[in-house]
């Protein structure tokens, strides 16, 4: 059985307002909130942040330059640019053997590639011949991985006649 009796009602009844809220004031209440980390005000407050520099052996598990593939070969630096091949670590050559090269690789770009273009823009088979061409004619380059040497070589002096079509 039940204790609650259920009377139909009319719905133009009139009807009860709400019961008035209690008032406190907020000193009479008592929060009770936990501590969260993060909460206080210093903490809030952003610290200078330290620049990091970007090094390629933090995102990466192997080191650079990476290891020749092929043993005793002379790898290649990690910043391959256009400044002069003897600067570059790798380099071991005579100057007087590293004259005889760039003028022999000067002499086949001249020939067989368009001097107003940078190398990047210079179709591959006419680059590749120049890479055979100098590796037929100073085996020595042979020792370099990629042939990174003569391409070095190659794109200085591209960029210099290019540069010096481009002011004329």
């Amino acid at each position: 059985m039940s204790l609650v009796r259920s009377h139909p009602v009319s719905p133009f009844a009139a009807k009860k307002a709400p019961p008035a809220p209690v008032v406190l004031l907020l000193s009479q209440t008592t929060l009770h909130m936990p501590t969260f980390p993060g909460r206080l005000i210093h903490e809030d407050l952003k610290t200078p942040v330290k620049k990091l520099k970007k090094v390629a052996f933090a995102a990466a598990p192997h080191t650079y330059p990476p290891p020749s593939i092929v043993p005793n070969l002379i790898p290649t630096p990690r910043h391959l640019s256009t400044k002069t091949v003897e600067n570059h670590k790798g380099w071991k050559i005579a100057p007087t053997e590293t004259e005889l090269i760039k003028r022999t690789v000067h002499r086949l770009t001249d020939q067989l590639l368009d001097t107003t273009q940078c190398y990047s823009n210079q179709a591959q088979t006419p680059r590749l011949l120049v890479h055979e061409r100098a590796l037929e004619m100073h085996p020595v380059l042979r020792e370099f991985e990629n042939e990174w040497a003569t391409r070095c070589i190659i794109m200085a002096h591209l960029k210099a006649t290019a540069a010096a079509a481009k002011a004329n």
